[in-house]
């Protein structure tokens, strides 16, 4: 994670705009967000499902109905696949700025209060199905007295050298899971 961002990795105006004005310093890198398998693989099967329906579906108000709602799901999902995937976390000398779509989350290295790690496992009945793995940062909020969170899973790539790089700049040690 010490290399150097690609020119295609600076990040957008916004997001510089909102580092200065939080004096987070020099930007050093961005860690790409990755879409999610599991939606990707809902999206092809409501597809299939989708056209079948468009071939050989029948032909009255419910059939019609089910290729509209499918499309729109399929449509709404591409989107928000391409928004989080422009977007990213933006590391600066003195802290994060996180953003997909319109959201921004900015944090300095000073505010984060905990990083642990946690694994969350999935079961089909008693059958395991798999398992998530992902960090939480606790850091101090602009409210005065509250701690807010923010989930580091695994749509940002290598997430577990994330959360240590998280680590060793603020000087929180991290707690918990330390790996998948």
């Amino acid at each position: 994670m010490a290399r150097t961002s690609k020119p295609t990795d600076m990040p957008p105006p916004r997001v510089l705009a909102r580092a200065a004005r939080e004096n987070l310093g020099e930007f050093q890198q961005r860690v790409r967000r990755r879409p999610g398998l599991g939606g990707a693989a809902v999206c092809l099967v409501l597809l299939v499902v989708v056209m079948n329906f468009l071939v050989n579906g029948p032909e009255n108000v419910w059939g019609r109905g089910v290729v509209v709602a499918g499309l729109l799901i399929v449509i709404t999902w591409g989107y928000v696949w391409v928004q989080r995937t422009r977007g990213g976390l933006y590391l600066f000398s003195e802290g994060f700025v996180d953003a997909a779509g319109r959201r921004m989350v900015v944090v300095t290295w000073s505010q984060i209060r905990s990083v642990e790690g946690q694994r969350t496992q999935f079961a089909l009945g008693a059958l395991p199905a798999g398992s998530a793995f992902a960090y939480e940062v606790a850091f101090t909020s602009r409210v005065p007295g509250h701690e807010a969170v923010w989930r580091l899973n695994t749509t940002y790539s290598n997430v577990g050298e994330l959360a240590g790089l998280v680590s060793r700049r603020s000087g929180v040690p991290v707690t918990g899971l330390t790996g998948p």
